[in-house]
């Protein structure tokens, strides 16, 4: 939880709990439970405590009284100068945990609802519990909702639900997080014309599975064509890499089609999809 973050969709992280379950192949090597077991914290699974963040709600309403200040300063940050300043919500849980107290919820929901100076980043694994969680209360017109995909099931799936949120809810921007990116995925153009940004990335860690280059190139590609904001996060630990005969004790991964990709680690990976640094924004 910072008022700033290494993370390149984002200005600012706020996490007001810790803690989660796997619901996705997506969660298999979740980060956060990483980072949790290197502190000593059991809080993965059902049944399992969440620990409660106590300066968070603190430090969303510091964001919210500086939002005049970083929307007038114009050398700070990533992204236009003019532009509110971008917040992640739980990137260390998922705000619509069924494991939550609704005590815990309700006062983070007031405090979101509370903040539109910001433009505050919702993501969730959990789409088909965020109605339920809400139990009639608006939606507040200064946060986007992203679900994350991470193959052609999960988008099949769960986007139609999105969309159908986004019209009862009256929310004002969608989007997919495709990190990590597992299998290629198909968009429909239906979809695409009520998507508002995608950000695609393959995943990282000890034990990331590597992602084939053409599986971003398509969304890329679909999302030039539908005119959707399309952010390029990352290659992970593994780049695209030329068929080698001795792969002299380096790593290397082989797909069905004959492609080729090398473990390099994530900072030497990079985030340049062929080349070009792509950083699409929704308006």
């Amino acid at each position: 939880m910072s008022e700033t973050t290494g993370i390149e969709w984002t200005d600012a992280t706020i996490n007001f709990w810790w803690g989660c379950s796997k619901v996705s192949p997506g969660c298999d090597h979740c980060y956060a439970e990483t980072w949790a077991a290197r502190f000593g914290e059991s809080l993965w699974g059902v049944g399992a405590p969440r620990r409660k963040i106590k300066g968070a709600v603190g430090l969303l309403y510091k964001l919210q009284n500086s939002a005049s200040w970083w929307a007038a300063d114009a050398v700070i940050g990533k992204f236009h100068p003019n532009s509110a300043r971008r917040v992640f919500i739980q990137s260390m849980s998922d705000l619509f945990d069924k494991e939550v107290p609704d005590e815990w919820f309700d006062e983070a929901w007031n405090a979101i609802r509370s903040c539109g100076s910001l433009d505050l980043q919702l993501v969730t694994k959990r789409v088909s519990f965020v109605e339920k969680r809400l139990a009639g209360r608006p939606w507040p017109k200064h946060a986007r909702l992203i679900i994350s995909i991470v193959n052609q099931e999960e988008a099949d799936r769960d986007i139609p639900r999105l969309i159908e949120l986004k019209h009862r809810l009256g929310i004002p921007c969608i989007g997919l997080s495709m990190e990590p990116l597992l299998g290629r995925v198909v968009l429909r153009d239906e979809w695409l014309a009520e998507l508002g940004w995608i950000i695609v990335g393959g995943e990282s860690g000890a034990k990331a599975r590597p992602m084939h280059p053409d599986w971003a190139r398509s969304l890329r590609d679909q999302c030039a064509e539908a005119g959707v904001s399309f952010l390029f996060k990352q290659w992970g630990e593994w780049i695209p890499a030329p068929e080698i005969e001795d792969a002299g004790g380096v790593s290397f991964h082989t797909f069905a089609d004959g492609t080729w990709v090398q473990r390099v680690g994530k900072k030497a990976a990079g985030r340049l999809l062929d080349g070009v640094q792509h950083d699409g924004f929704p308006a």
